[in-house]
């Protein structure tokens, strides 16, 4: 293999730790999304809590999506980097359709 093909450690460093630290913040909203459960339908605190954590896990997998792509695409990182970001994303809105048929606003 050329020098030009190769990856080296310089590269995927500094992606791999702000891709780390972003998906660590993912699991720690994902966790509050989807583990805390509302007392009751009136707790709406609870409800809105949980719809803003879903909504806030949503927002960072489309920028975990959209700031994996790039190393991936370049070849630096491999492809499951895009899993997590991905499965926030899909968690996210599972829980926020969730919340909605669960808890109707009356």
């Amino acid at each position: 293999m050329s020098a030009a093909g190769r990856v080296s450690g310089e590269e995927c460093g500094p992606w791999t730790v702000v891709l780390v630290l972003l998906n660590l913040l993912g699991c720690y909203l994902g966790y509050g999304a989807l583990f805390t459960r509302p007392e009751g339908d009136w707790d709406s605190a609870a409800i809105e809590g949980i719809a803003a954590a879903a909504v806030f896990l949503c927002v960072l997998g489309v920028l975990g999506l959209l700031l994996s792509y790039v190393p991936v695409w370049r070849g630096v990182l491999v492809r499951w980097w895009l899993l997590p970001p991905a499965a926030f994303l899909l968690f996210g809105i599972a829980r926020l359709v969730h919340i909605e048929y669960a808890y109707p606003v009356s």
